[in-house]
Order: C-alpha cells, then sequence, then structure tokens
C-alpha cells in the first residue's frame, strides 16, 4: 500500500466531498426537470379532458396536483424518497373514488 501523507489525504477526503456535492446536484436538477415535465404533461392532459366525464376530470386533476406538489417540494430542495410519490399518489387517488360510488350507492 502507498502511505498518504496527512495533506494528501485531506486534499482527496474534500476532493470526494466536492464531486458528491456535484453529483448530488446533477441528480437533483435531473429530477426536477423531470418533475417539470412531468407537471406539464398532466397539466396537458387535464385540459384535454375537461369537456369529458367527472371521473375523468376528477382523476387528472389528482395525477395534476400531486405533480404539481412533487415539482414544488424539489424546486424548494426537498428530497424524496422514490418510493413515496408512488404511496402517496395511491393513497390520494383511492380516496376520492372510494367516497364517490359510496355516496351514489346510498
Amino acid at each position: 500500500m502507498v502511505k498518504i501523507d496527512d495533506d494528501t489525504q485531506k486534499a482527496l477526503l474534500l476532493f470526494n466531498r466536492r464531486s458528491e456535492a456535484a453529483d448530488a446536484a446533477k441528480t437533483a436538477e435531473r429530477n426536477l426537470e423531470k418533475a417539470t415535465k412531468a407537471k406539464d404533461e398532466a397539466a396537458a392532459a387535464l385540459k384535454q379532458v375537461q369537456g369529458g366525464g367527472a371521473e375523468a376530470v376528477s382523476a387528472a386533476e389528482a395525477e395534476w396536483r400531486s405533480a404539481v406538489d412533487t415539482w414544488q417540494r424539489l424546486r424548494d430542495g426537498e428530497e424524496l424518497p422514490e418510493d413515496a410519490p408512488a404511496e402517496e399518489d395511491a393513497g390520494t387517488d383511492d380516496n376520492p373514488a372510494d367516497d364517490a360510488p359510496a355516496d351514489e350507492e346510498k
């Protein structure tokens, strides 16, 4: 093994930290771009179904709200776990769908 002096070791640690920070910044920027694209696509889908049935509009609006929420969180610098948005989407989509048929059946 090569013996490294303290100054070199500190410089390598600093380089690694900066490299990791740069990678994290690039990843955050890519995630924000993806969220912006998803938000724009959801808004376009919502506009397309505006004249359609209430269920289609409701589903498109829920998708749009979720996309906007994710975009805002990423824009504000929050790190979102990869599994959490899918779970949140499922939770918000399930509740209105479950409530609407129950009200109609009564």
